[in-house]
């Protein structure tokens, strides 16, 4: 049972370059696995794609370079701590410094120490938001039929051609949770949470989780972060170094009328950013499952997980906004499948 496994992870091994290789499912049971999270149902672009006169659905993911992990602790597919845990009193969303994709700009180091570099066999893949001490929240479509033990998190990676092993703290992991509603063809209830295999210390001086966001709240017209490793154009490559990019959440009736998405496509499990009639900024081919963060109100420079980068078409282009997991929706679900981790409060513990 475990040579298809061995074969995929030869087959990626043996991966070189900075674009994805299209896998169709006919071409062997051996690549059902790769074809599933590289090719959408729909119609997809690789992490190159050829700007065309016809719009083609892109899933915000690229296997840019060939990352080489480093060993920091033991892999391991069951945890070995206890369930039941102490808490250390800790303030989700606080960047670490107070200054300051698509016409992005590269972020300061450690600015978001939420984000998470996803590896599939030792290459990045996707991104993903450190929600508490033991548990990472990214895109359904990211990790969708991977074996945990296939997958790597790096926390605290800011260039990673250059990583420095004496602060980058890496993960393996020991569960994954898919949405049981996920779509991969409309992308309706595109979340996963990754289980780490050991939690996290948030007593760190730099490490620490995003807010989950605000129950109900819409973030109309909320001006939002987007982080990543991803491409900066349309067709172009991914990124060595975390950049982020500014973009306005638009309202729903905004994002389902006044762009190029079909009627139905754009479901309340979702939310729409950018600048519809220019266009210029958005997520792009390896952004996926990455955040799409807004401050609080009550608390700027706090920041709270609005979105989940999903999908969108082409990248950046006028009337067609980028797409995203619109969070709030699945706090429930959230609660009911992260077991075991600490939450860190979006409030001094003085204000409970």
């Amino acid at each position: 049972m475990k040579l298809p496994w061995i074969l995929i992870a030869l087959f990626c091994g043996l991966c070189s370059g900075s674009t994805e290789r299209r896998i169709r499912p006919n071409e062997g049971k051996i690549f059902e696995w790769l074809g599933s999270i590289l090719l959408p149902s729909t119609t997809t672009t690789t992490s190159t794609p050829v700007v065309a006169t016809t719009s083609t659905t892109t899933r915000r993911t690229t296997t840019t370079s060939s990352t080489t992990s480093r060993t920091t602790t033991s892999r391991t597919t069951v945890a070995n701590f206890p369930i039941e845990r102490d808490c250390v009193t800790c303030r989700c969303g606080l960047i670490n410094t107070l200054y300051k994709i698509v016409g992005g700009q590269e972020t300061r180091v450690h600015q978001y120490p939420w984000m998470a570099v996803i590896l599939i066999y030792n290459r990045f893949y996707c991104s993903g938001s450190l929600i508490n001490d033991l548990y990472v929240l990214t895109a359904a479509h990211c990790v969708e039929g991977v074996p945990p033990e296939l997958i790597t998190l790096r926390f605290l990676e800011h260039n990673r051609s250059h990583s420095n092993d004496d602060i980058v703290i890496q993960r393996y992991v020991s569960r994954v949770k898919v949405h049981e509603l996920y779509n991969p063809r409309s992308f309706d209830n595109d979340l996963a949470v990754l289980r780490l295999n050991q939690p996290l210390d948030m007593r760190h001086h730099r490490l620490r989780p995003i807010c989950l966001p605000v129950q109900s709240y819409s973030f109309d017209h909320e001006l939002g972060i987007v982080a990543g490793w991803g491409a900066q154009r349309e067709g172009g490559f991914g990124t060595d170094t975390l950049r982020e990019v500014d973009v306005v959440v638009l309202p729903q009736s905004e994002c389902r009328n006044g762009t190029t998405y079909r009627p139905g496509q754009i479901t309340d499990n979702m939310m729409c950013a950018g600048y519809i009639s220019e266009g210029g900024k958005d997520a792009c081919s390896g952004d996926s499952g990455g955040p799409l963060q807004t401050t609080f109100d009550e608390q700027p420079g706090q920041y709270q997980l609005a979105g989940i980068v999903s999908w969108g078409v082409g990248c950046a282009r006028p009337q067609s906004p980028g797409v995203y997991t619109r969070v709030n929706q699945y706090l429930r679900w959230l609660g009911s499948n992260t077991p075991g981790g600490c939450h860190c409060m979006p409030y001094p513990e003085e204000d409970y």
